[in-house]
């Protein structure tokens, strides 16, 4: 059985970046701190994955979807002086899976953990690239440099920060892996 992924068709494509509309889907959501994506995203799988498997005031298992996504928070600070420079340890992300589509916001169960929040998401478009391997820092930051790049030769313009899709389970081997860099715009 094929694990069920966000619906969405693609407007454009270029070589490996796709633009995309999507349709509105529900998400279960966890804020945490974390080094990078990975640390972030390991911290946040438990609490996810135990919404899933029937943490809830249901006690119902909820089927897992892909991807698992991570996306870097900014915080838009007021300007101020000096400027100071220095290495930032602990980011904080937000990380989710998609709800399977046989739920909505009246259907889907409570979480018992008030950390996952349920979180329904409009229709939207954006752009991503995939690719496949290990979703180390240095090629996430190379993916989304490639989509910048992309966004401003063609006058796209990207909203927020860029969301990281991983498709597969943590055992997969590197070379079967798919992931991708998704910017809202």
């Amino acid at each position: 059985m094929a694990i069920e992924k966000p619906k969405y068709k693609i407007i454009k494509k270029d070589n490996k970046i796709e633009m995309r509309e999507y349709s509105g889907y529900i998400l279960a959501e966890v804020r945490v701190e974390g080094d990078s994506y990975n640390s972030a995203g390991s911290t946040a799988f438990r609490s996810l994955a135990d919404y899933i498997f029937g943490n809830n005031v249901s006690s119902d298992k909820i089927s897992m979807t892909a991807p698992v996504s991570s996306t870097k928070l900014s915080e838009k600070i007021a300007m101020t002086v000096p400027v100071s420079t220095s290495k930032v340890s602990n980011q904080n992300y937000k990380v989710s899976f998609t709800m399977p589509s046989k739920f909505n916001m009246d259907n889907l169960p409570k979480p018992n953990n008030s950390d996952v929040k349920i979180i329904k998401v409009e229709s939207f478009k954006a752009v991503a690239i995939r690719f496949s391997g290990y979703t180390t820092e240095n090629k996430i930051e190379n993916k989304i440099n490639e989509l910048r790049t992309w966004a401003v030769k063609n006058k796209i313009a990207l909203k927020g920060e860029p969301t990281i899709n991983r498709f597969d389970a943590p055992w997969t081997p590197g070379i079967f892996r798919t992931n991708e860099v998704l910017f809202r715009i």
